[in-house]
């Protein structure tokens, strides 16, 4: 990167001025941000993949409103392409201090100026429109949370596709049956506050390399809020990865639910979540895919399992205090 380049990356600092790595500096930004009661906040988070970051806003960029705004967080990526990418988009760049996507999405909903924050991945797309249902979905001041459809796009191995057809409203009684995907999930910024956000232990690139997005349904479903399945919002997700890798991040989810299904039975759900993670997701999904000649299918959900199981374990070893993991 040339010396101009390096002084036209424009990194926010979220916790004020504190020492960075070469080459981001931090604003050093007094007072608060200018705040707007209409559009959404779009986050999407990143670490060491500038080429699909360029590409995803891009796509995010053409169905933004004019009352939106786009936040990037550089999740504690190697070097400076993240930032220099999200800053040639005109997007406002902050970066996470260590990597983990629940820290990360931590940091830029707390930058929202919005009311309404709505996440997506650095390798989707939203659809037109995306913005505008998100919104509609927080009409009624009792939702704190909205997922919709997440839909295959590539040649890859199907993951994190969410293509459910009817709309549905979750309550605490629902808790093990909300449906959705952290690709396409939305959230009301003052619910979010009220439970300090998302677990910084939770989520790719963390201790726990998913479920951040469940964990943070199941506790607001806890604490009252009400949840929406939206299907009318849709982004497409860009499959990329090859059977090997798809098996990894099968494997991933599996420990992401299995700390999550931990945390739960502390807080009072039982052993239900992670008997559903084991058998339901896994075992019997596994024997199902068998009896229809999807070995992959098989082999994926035996993976998860598997990961359900260190997951599991290594959660109870560690504290749960309001609600998330003590580090």
């Amino acid at each position: 990167m040339t010396a101009r380049e390096q002084a036209e990356v424009v990194v926010e600092d979220p916790h004020g001025a504190v020492s960075k790595p070469p080459w981001l500096p931090g604003a050093d930004h007094d007072g608060a941000h200018g705040h707007n009661s209409n559009g959404v906040s779009v986050v999407v988070c990143s670490r060491d993949r500038a080429a699909q970051l360029e590409q995803a806003l891009t796509a995010i960029r053409s169905v933004l409103r004019a009352g939106d705004e786009l936040i990037v967080v550089d999740s504690a990526s190697s070097d400076t392409s993240v930032a220099v990418v999200a800053t040639d988009a005109g997007a406002r760049v902050l970066r996470a201090s260590a990597p983990g996507l629940g820290r990360a999405r931590n940091v830029g909903w707390r930058a929202a100026r919005r009311p309404v924050v709505a996440f997506t991945d650095d390798d989707c797309a939203p659809a037109i429109g995306w913005t505008e249902q998100v919104e509609r979905a927080f009409a009624d001041p009792q939702v704190g949370f909205a997922f919709g459809q997440v839909v295959a796009e590539g040649e890859g191995e199907p993951l994190s596709v969410t293509a459910e057809a009817e709309p549905r409203t979750f309550t605490a009684a629902d808790i093990g049956a909300v449906v959705g995907h952290g690709a396409n999930m939305s959230c009301r910024v003052a619910a979010l506050d009220a439970l300090d956000g998302f677990d910084d232990e939770l989520g790719a690139g963390g201790r726990f390399p998913a479920g951040e997005d469940f964990d943070i349904a199941r506790r607001l479903l806890r604490a009252g809020w009400v949840g929406a399945f939206v299907p009318e919002s849709i982004v497409a997700h860009h499959q990329w990865r090859d059977r090997r890798s798809a098996l990894r991040v099968m494997y991933r989810y599996g420990v992401g639910a299995g700390a999550v299904a931990v945390k739960a039975r502390r807080e009072g759900d039982g052993v239900a979540p992670l008997r559903r993670e084991l058998w339901d997701e896994g075992v019997a999904m596994a024997a199902r895919h068998l009896r229809h000649r999807y070995e992959f299918g098989a082999v994926a959900c035996l993976a998860r399992a598997a990961g359900t199981v260190t997951g599991a374990v290594r959660a109870s070893r560690l504290p749960v205090e309001a609600g998330r993991f003590a580090q």
